[in-house]
């Protein structure tokens, strides 16, 4: 934002050997710290599940969905490699050369095709919140729920569990996740 909002930057310091001068107000400080959680939010809920959604949308059982799974994780670090050499090679270079305010605005135009694509692309995904009914923030409450019912609920002893361990056989193997 200082990038567009001359007002945030600090080109009011002119004495540069005196630091206290320099220092930036409250409110940038607090924008910046607000910037820092908010990218962690961000980060935070896509790292984790970008690459399990792309898998979830590949059928392992079949030959060609399997192929096409391999292409699809070898495709996606791939643009994920050269996303981040382009970014350290052009847009830094347009950001200190050129100006901020276009590097960032470059950065944002990529930013919104992605989410157009992503968005324009939810009718074809194999797994369809709409198709359950049930809206996923319910489903994510209800399990709070249960965890509040289930607070007073008394586990067995380990000796019960282990004793419960061995009157019940093992289950026979399965070939689903081999």
């Amino acid at each position: 934002m200082s990038a567009v909002l001359t007002s945030l930057n600090s080109y009011g310091c002119k004495n540069t050997n005196d630091l206290a001068s320099c220092s930036p107000s409250q409110l940038i400080v607090m924008l910046f710290i607000f910037s820092l959680y908010l990218v962690a939010i961000g980060q935070g809920g896509h790292k984790p599940c970008v690459q399990a959604f792309g898998a979830d949308q590949f059928d392992g059982k079949h030959l060609k969905e399997s192929i096409a799974k391999s292409s699809f994780f070898n495709w996606w670090y791939f643009g994920i490699s050269i996303g981040a050499l382009l970014s350290i090679l052009i847009i830094v270079y347009i950001e200190d050369n050129i100006s901020w305010a276009l590097g960032f605005g470059i950065l944002f135009i990529l930013m919104l095709v992605g989410l157009v694509i992503f968005l324009v692309g939810t009718r074809t995904y194999r797994y369809n919140v709409k198709e359950n009914g049930q809206n996923p923030f319910v489903r994510i409450g209800l399990v709070f729920v249960a965890a509040v019912r289930n607070r007073h609920f008394i586990t067995p002893s380990l000796t019960e569990t282990e004793e419960l361990a061995h009157q019940n056989p093992p289950q026979q193997s399965s070939e689903q996740f081999k």
